[in-house]
């Protein structure tokens, strides 16, 4: 018996149906898998529109308002027409159904109906039948949809293969957004890109602010709407963020570039509270991975950010006065404890905390209280290990991470019981030796500032007295046995308050944010060199590029033209290109500079060892670069002097062309005879004179 005819009859004996039904079953061996597929009916409607916003009638009614509708869609071609009741029989649904003879007749009366008004209360909303079951499975809330699922990196480094190794920066200013390169051969950056496809189709670049991600691969623009990441040689659109609600206010990213955080800017207190104020977006795909309420506690002060994230973007963490939470990016769930339980990290009086720039360790600072000191902690993460722990009683503190994660330096001030300030201490903790040792170094003076050497174990000091006089400025190194002093320097000023380092270290500018002095230095084998001096006036703005070559300096001013800083700052509004030695390579005035900033870089891929092999042999390799470079600045000089040379002969072409015209003019009229018989007859003599005067005179005795 065929397989099909044996299940068939255990069907009906399972059911107890009459025998004779197994006559009419074909009793063949056929596989149930080899059957021909069945039929499949068409459930298309490709002829039909359903036509919404007509009236609701009763019975009465109904055929009148069938004559008037009659009218209007009959024009469009023949049709069938249905216009149902509800389901009590007494009104119609406010929905006609009609039913033309072909697609191209259906879909020429949907577009043509849709959108007309039959009276003021009733607007025909008109769709195509097989598109009704979309708009009615349509989920109540608005998700917005996904236009770019992903896209791909491959050209995301491209611009750092110029041949010229140029840098690149960005402007925003009054309504414009414009990436330049920053091209010496030229004397002045060169445009890159500056929305000009944008501007082709009538579309704006940019609502509002610009920011580069973290390593340089993205260029986010801000908009009513959300916010758009672009890149890649054209700057391309490469995803779009919607945000639902506020204007975005502030966005991060994880270091990496996986994820972006962006706040509306309602505070956690918010009335009603805005459960979606902070959104985390997966980049590569822009999926909103976790939406939350705006944490209550900024840790590093001010109003952004509310989350930072570990160096490899593993983690990331908030904290409230009491406690600490550091999440998982994977799943975005709370780390849990020894335990298995979910559980944040307890801290009475938690001041604030810092990741590690290197490692996954969180550097924890809590204040004095009743009988508790002052505490700084070091906990690993994920192991939730304490590393070292140190505490203080009656002082005020911070906490400074050096660049490499080897040192941290906590600035702490002497109170007295009456929270007068004494003494400063900088206690230096070095990381990566065993028990982590301190160093200490006193600061007799009042310290305004510490800032490490990037990439380096040196440290500067910005000290003044008490009574805000006799600036310093220290430099302190960190050796292996011990924290010296190198070098003190008197600081031209009081104005002074920044010092930035390059950064690949050993070079610096110390600036007066706000007043406008600058102090280019550096100190090669441990010997402060001050390269030069100079202003910039009402200075807001100071940034080395990532190569160590360049720094911008620049003014500028708030989005918000309505603040009284934005006033402050217009009329001086611009920029200015200086190189590491303090040499002034470019600078212009910029009505409404809103920002400027150079691109960043991702990681080098070179090993140290590497790199330190090129710096030793850069003459080698410089020698090359300086042939390339001189060879462009003969171009750009020879193509200067061509442009000069043929302006100067168009100009001299139109006096010749005037000269003739006039000796012309005046043969015609016979202005040149009568002007040689006027001269001729006053009898005027040409007299040539030479004098000679000695200017000065020199005695050399000749040996």
């Amino acid at each position: 018996m065929g397989k099909i005819y044996n299940m068939v009859r255990e069907q009906v004996e399972d059911e107890g149906q009459d025998d004779e039904l197994l006559d009419f079953v074909s009793e063949g061996d056929d596989d149930i898998n080899k059957l021909e597929p069945p039929v499949q009916l068409d459930s298309s409607f490709p002829n039909a529109v359903v036509i919404s916003g007509v009236p609701k009638v009763n019975q009465a009614k109904f055929d009148r308002l069938l004559s008037v509708l009659s009218k209007l869609i009959d024009k469009n071609g023949e049709n069938e027409k249905e216009m149902p009741y509800n389901a009590e029989g007494t009104e119609t649904m406010g929905v006609l159904f009609v039913t033309f003879t072909s697609p191209e007749v259906a879909k020429a009366a949907q577009e043509a109906l849709d959108g007309m008004s039959l009276d003021k209360k009733h607007t025909f909303k008109v769709i195509m039948m097989d598109e009704f079951q979309r708009v009615v499975d349509r989920q109540d809330e608005f998700v917005p949809q996904q236009t770019v699922s992903s896209f791909s990196r491959h050209d995301f480094r491209d611009w750092l293969k110029d041949k010229k190794c140029r840098e690149q920066l960005l402007l925003r200013y009054q309504s414009e957004t414009e990436i330049y390169w920053h091209d010496t051969t030229v004397g002045e950056p060169v445009l890159c890109y500056g929305g000009e496809r944008e501007k082709r189709n009538k579309k704006i670049w940019c609502d509002w602010k610009v920011q580069w991600s973290p390593l340089g691969s993205y260029l986010a623009t801000f908009h009513q709407q959300g916010v758009l990441l672009w890149g890649g040689p054209e700057f391309t659109r490469k995803a779009r963020f919607t945000v639902k609600g506020q204007q975005v206010q502030q966005i991060e990213f994880s270091p990496n570039e996986d994820f972006m955080v962006t706040w509306n800017g309602n505070p956690a207190l918010s009335v009603p509270p805005d459960e979606h104020a902070v959104r985390f977006f997966r980049v590569l795909t822009g999926e909103c991975v976790r939406s939350c309420r705006t944490p209550g506690f900024a840790p590093l002060g001010g109003e952004f950010p509310h989350f930072l994230w570990s160096h490899d973007g593993k983690y990331f963490a908030e904290c409230s006065e009491h406690n600490i939470t550091v999440r998982d990016s994977e799943t975005f769930e709370v780390l849990k404890d020894e335990d298995g339980k979910k559980k944040s990290f307890k801290f009475p009086d938690l001041a604030t905390f810092q990741w590690s720039p290197k490692d996954n360790v969180l550097a924890v600072w809590t204040l004095e209280k009743d009988n508790n000191p002052a505490k700084l902690t070091f906990i690993e993460v994920p192991s939730r290990r304490e590393l070292a722990s140190r505490a203080r009683t009656q002082i005020k503190a911070s906490i400074h991470w050096q660049s490499e994660g080897d040192y941290l330096c906590l600035i702490n001030t002497k109170l007295s019981k009456t929270k007068k300030e004494g003494a400063t201490n900088l206690e230096i903790f070095r990381f990566r030796e065993k028990n982590i040792p301190v160093d200490v170094v006193e600061a007799k003076d009042n310290v305004r500032g510490v800032f490490w050497e990037s990439k380096g174990h040196r440290i500067a000091v910005l000290t003044h007295d008490e009574a805000g006089h006799r600036p310093m400025m220290f430099i302190y190194e960190l050796t292996k046995e011990k924290c010296e002093k190198i070098c003190e320097f008197s600081m031209p000023s009081n104005s002074y308050n920044q010092v930035y380092w390059a950064p690949g270290g050993q070079y610096f500018v110390a600036a007066a944010l706000g007043q406008g002095d600058l102090l280019f230095g550096g100190i090669p084998d441990n010997k402060l060199e001050i390269l030069h001096k100079d202003e910039h006036f009402m200075l807001t703005d100071v940034m080395w590029d990532p190569s160590s070559r360049y720094v911008i300096t620049a003014v500028t001013q708030p989005l918000q033209n309505n603040s009284l800083s934005s006033f402050k700052y217009s009329m001086e509004a611009g920029y200015a290109i200086w190189t590491f030695q303090g040499r002034l390579l470019y600078r212009q005035q910029k009505e409404k500079l809103y920002f400027v900033a150079w691109r960043p870089h991702p990681p080098p891929i070179l090993s140290e060892k590497k790199q330190l092999e090129i710096k030793k042999n850069i003459k080698q390799y410089s020698k090359r670069y300086d042939a390339a470079d001189e060879k462009a600045k003969d171009l750009a000089r020879n193509a200067f002097k061509r442009e000069r040379e043929e302006k100067t002969s168009k100009f001299m072409a139109v006096l010749d062309r005037l000269r003739d015209y006039k000796e012309d003019r005046e043969q015609e009229n016979g202005w040149d005879e009568t002007y040689a018989e006027f001269m001729a007859s006053k009898g005027w003599e040409s007299v040539d004179e030479t004098i000679e005067e000695q200017v000065d005179v020199v005695e050399e005795k000749i040996q």
